[in-house]
């Protein structure tokens, strides 16, 4: 049995027109260069992407395919309509059959939200604010198709993909409790027989003034708070999927663990930065579901790909289309196991429709490398670029201190220090050691968002080198007592990251 697994496609409808042109006419409405490279997806490449992901599913010939939410830009109706034409098609024209989750970035709680964005034409000029808002004052563009949908609006748009019982599957059933939200999307399906897939809406929001907020950040810490129902269920689902024989895979948009950890038995802790901390589950809630039987589960949000263990439960981070590495994957169920493939977009055909846009907009003071993005011969390199762009511009400014920052032209090795460990490392791999510490750091996020996949993007030497490193400093570069921030704090995460996946 198989099934592909789709996260954050964030689709933008290039075609919808939002008001600026005719809809339909084939004119395409984009969003800028600036803001483009200022995100942590790109926009205008989604459509191709997409396309590109779904074409890739029809060849290997997969018929099942999960999307994990954040499957719209922001959830805009017109964005939301986009996407449905684009699953009708694949379902009428391959027999795909699409089940899908909800993310933060899908719908606001129990109202909707107005939106607005910054649109050019195809020329790339003159970028106009679109918005759904129509009390908003010229020279604004009024465009209800902007507008993001609240969850019930969510869930009856969605509601041919998983939220309300499919035609033709063996199995369909919600947590079905008295005291389950109205709002909660959640579903457990059997599209192939023997083959369970619990599909977990972790979306809880929370009333900030007169608006509603989702609690993205430490999704499912919020959700175990206030949605006890949910995890008796899935404990229950767990327990049926052993009595009658089932493969269960559980489906959530959000990490059910923190995507890097440290240390072993009691010791073990999660090692991310600051900013990424912040939005992963606590360790005593990956525990709980691990104690609810739950054995495997998929999750997007943080536009990675990776894989993590704790307790007997696996969290496969599902890469995003829009993100580097760029990709899905493809899981592979099978009498003596589970097996997942990740699979990376390489070549997307169109996936440069807005670069004549782009080089209009040169002008702008965002610092975008346009050179580089206009150089980029595949969609690979794009991403490779859009990613740099981000290490260079946010990342590291907003994950370490000024002492770490003062040393990126540094020596490697120098920043090792004087110890043996160090000595040896500079005999050993001069040639990497010599390198600024600041392509290392550079490394981290690479390796932090690829996974297995970045190693050939590295050059083998670096690679051996950080192998190295790992078993080296690995046992000594405890969290506790590190300073984010600092040398030993980086060491530490690097380490944590890099184990994984060149152990």
């Amino acid at each position: 049995m198989q099934i592909a697994v789709v996260a954050d496609v964030h689709l933008h409808d290039l075609h919808g027109g939002y008001g600026m042109v005719e809809e339909g006419s084939g004119g395409l409405v984009l969003r800028t260069l600036a803001d483009t490279m200022a995100s942590t997806r790109v926009f205008n490449e989604s459509h191709s992407a997409f396309l590109a992901v779904l074409d890739d599913i029809v060849r290997r010939g997969i018929r099942d395919v999960v999307l994990l939410g954040d499957y719209s830009d922001d959830g805009q109706l017109g964005a939301v309509a986009a996407v449905k034409r684009i699953l009708s098609d694949y379902e009428n024209t391959h027999g795909l059959r699409f089940f899908t989750t909800f993310g933060n970035h899908d719908s606001y709680g129990p109202a909707s939200r107005h939106l607005a964005k910054r649109l050019t034409k195809a020329d790339g000029l003159q970028p106009r604010l679109v918005t759904s808002d129509d009390r908003a004052p010229a020279p604004a563009v009024v465009c209800s198709g902007m507008r993001g949908m609240s969850t019930a609006e969510a869930m009856e748009a969605m509601a041919l993909y998983g939220v309300t019982r499919p035609p033709n599957v063996f199995h369909w059933e919600t947590p079905g409790d008295d005291d389950r939200a109205s709002l909660d999307a959640s579903y457990l399906v059997e599209p192939q027989q023997g083959l369970w897939l619990l599909m977990l809406d972790a979306n809880v929001f929370q009333k900030v003034g007169d608006a509603w907020r989702v609690r993205a950040d430490a999704a499912w810490d919020h959700v175990l708070a206030e949605r006890p129902y949910l995890l008796a269920w899935m404990e229950d689902v767990a327990d049926r999927a052993k009595r009658l024989g089932k493969t269960l895979l559980a489906f959530s948009h959000y990490p059910a663990l923190p995507l890097a950890l440290k240390g072993e038995g009691s010791e073990i802790q999660s090692a991310c930065t600051p900013e990424w901390s912040k939005r992963m589950p606590s360790l005593e809630t990956g525990r709980r579901i691990a104690r609810a039987g739950i054995g495997w589960h998929f999750s997007g949000h943080m536009h990675v790909a990776g894989r993590i263990e704790l307790d007997g439960l696996v969290n496969i981070a599902v890469p995003s289309p829009v993100a580097y590495p760029g990709g899905y994957v493809v899981v592979n169920v099978q009498a003596d196991g589970v097996d997942v493939e990740a699979v990376r977009l390489e070549n997307v055909a169109g996936f440069d429709a807005a670069f004549p846009a782009y080089e209009v907009q040169s002008g702008d003071d965002n610092g975008a490398p346009l050179g580089k993005v206009l150089a980029c011969a595949t969609y690979s390199d794009f991403l490779r670029v859009h990613l740099q762009n981000l290490i260079e511009t946010k990342h590291v400014l907003d994950d370490w201190s000024p002492e770490l920052l003062a040393s990126l032209d540094t020596p490697i090795g120098q920043v090792l220090g004087e110890g043996s460990s160090a000595a040896d490392l500079n005999v050993l791999w001069p040639h990497v050691t010599s390198l600024p510490f600041g392509r290392m750091v550079e490394d981290y996020y690479l390796i932090r968002a690829a996974g297995r996949q970045v190693l050939g993007q590295l050059s083998p030497e670096r690679v051996a080198f950080y192998r190295d490193l790992d078993l080296r400093f690995r046992s000594s570069l405890l969290l506790e007592g590190a300073r984010f921030g600092d040398h030993s704090g980086f060491l530490a995460l690097f380490t944590a990251c890099t184990n994984a996946v060149l152990d």
